[in-house]
């Protein structure tokens, strides 16, 4: 194919002109020195990264080491203050059943002694938030545990001074039972605080 082109061969684009028109032509030691800069530059940001991570790897070694050093200290004082949590609940619930409300116990504790029939013993008394929960057990040789369970709340609800405190009197449970060939039956009574 003939090519004819009037400008002088000075003036002349080289190749078809297309491809490579946009590229601008640089010194190849501009081009090294320009590279060799950005390779120095991601080696120094790679070293200063390194660097940065070893010394948050030594501070997290140290903090651990100093963890370990206290962690028993800290298991010690947990426990103490769980103790203590718990101290301070038993203590604010006694204050609420005693100040607060202002309860004599005293008196109620003799109505309670006063209304014992023959052959009924209480084992167990708890005091709470609820009111007063009485844990007990009968015998009788005419077989009438649970008559006596039921003169006992009767005599009970029957004292003034014992009731005024309390919105109710129940039963919670009656169990009969044997103990050493004798008959025995356990039961429960709730007195709960107004």
């Amino acid at each position: 194919m003939i090519e004819i082109n009037l400008i002088p061969a000075v003036l002349r684009k080289s190749g078809d002109g297309n491809a490579d028109s946009w590229m601008i032509n640089f010194p190849k030691e501009i081009l090294l020195g320009v590279a060799s800069g950005l390779v120095l530059l991601i080696v120094m940001v790679h070293l200063l990264l390194g660097a940065v991570w070893l010394f948050a790897f030594g501070q997290l070694s140290f903090h651990n080491v100093q963890w370990q050093k206290v962690l028993p200290d800290k298991v010690v004082l947990d426990s103490i203050n769980k103790e203590f949590g718990d101290v301070k609940k038993k203590i604010n619930t006694i204050a609420d059943i005693t100040v607060k409300k202002s309860v004599r116990w005293a008196p109620k504790f003799n109505a309670i002694s006063d209304a014992l029939p023959k052959g009924l013993w209480i084992r167990k008394m708890t005091l709470d938030k609820t009111g007063l929960s009485m844990e007990g057990s009968v015998v009788s040789k005419t077989q009438n545990e649970i008559y006596d369970v039921g003169l006992f709340l009767s005599a009970l609800k029957q004292n003034s001074d014992f009731m005024k405190d309390f919105s109710s009197l129940e039963v919670n449970s009656i169990q009969r039972g044997k103990s050493n060939a004798v008959e025995v039956t356990d039961f429960t009574v709730m007195a709960k605080l107004k």
